[in-house]
């Protein structure tokens, strides 16, 4: 295992995700202000430096609705059942997906 290089603390979370523009679905995990892990069902042909669009579908009972960010890859890596990807959240849409963005990290925290 590498080096912890997060400088900031990262909350345990869990979403389901959709890239935009595709079929591909995972989960959105390990969340802090500015980064999050990506664990999607397949692989995609990204690597560092790429940027993705995703749509986040927090859990109903949480009560927040469905946005977009964007995510800068920093890393990714095949485990038995997903493929991962760490990443930078780059960009938010507008000021509702990041107040979104924001009460999901808060409801995590």
């Amino acid at each position: 295992m590498g080096k912890e290089q997060r400088k900031s603390p990262r909350n345990k979370t869990y979403a389901k995700v959709l890239l935009e523009g595709s079929s591909t679905l995972g989960y959105l995990r390990d969340m802090s202000q500015d980064g999050c892990q990506v664990a999607l069902i397949k692989p995609v042909p990204v690597q560092k430096g790429d940027s993705l669009k995703v749509s986040v579908l927090p859990a109903e009972e949480i009560g927040i609705p469905r946005f977009s960010v964007t995510i800068e890859i920093m890393w990714t890596r095949n485990d038995p059942v997903y493929f991962l990807i760490g990443a930078l959240i780059t960009s938010v849409t507008d000021k509702e997906n990041e107040e979104r963005l924001e009460e999901l990290f808060e409801y995590y925290a």
